[in-house]
């Protein structure tokens, strides 16, 4: 009876420390947001979008990523898209997104790691991107396979 009754409590304390990303099909807010304002306005709007509010909003480290994008636009065109691949939480207050950015010709990997503001506010405050997907995603998460 005590084992039954730890593992309804584990259960229910496992759901409540999930709500920095959602479920698997819904991208947080923040990255939205930055995905939207790259297809309008482009590379250095997106960068502004997602560090908005962030301790890296505004430093040179993280603008400085547009011209990795423009880099990237210039072998494989024009952006047309991205698709949430997995997000885990790491704690109550933190989790990771992984999503692939599509372009005319190829596609980039990226992650981006979030924080829950003590006034519920969602940032980002590391991202990284790549074309090589083993450069900066979990094994297990291309090779699905693989542990």
């Amino acid at each position: 009876m005590k084992k039954i009754i730890f593992l309804i409590f584990i259960s229910v304390l496992s759901l409540t420390a999930l709500p920095v990303c959602a479920s698997s099909d819904q991208i947080p807010p923040v990255l939205k947001n930055g995905f939207d304002s790259y297809q309008k306005e482009g590379a250095k709007a997106a960068i502004e979008a997602w560090t908005k509010g962030s301790g890296v909003e505004g430093s040179r480290e993280a603008l400085s990523q547009a011209n990795n994008f423009k880099q990237i636009e210039d072998f494989y065109g024009k952006y047309i898209g991205y698709e949430l691949v997995e997000q885990n939480s790491i704690s109550e207050r933190s989790s990771v997104c992984l999503i692939d950015i599509f372009f005319e010709k190829g596609n980039v990997f990226s992650k981006f790691f979030l924080y829950k503001k003590p006034d519920g506010q969602i940032v980002v405050t590391t991202f990284n991107f790549h074309t090589n997907a083993e450069a900066i995603w979990p094994k297990c998460s291309i090779f699905q396979n693989e542990k």
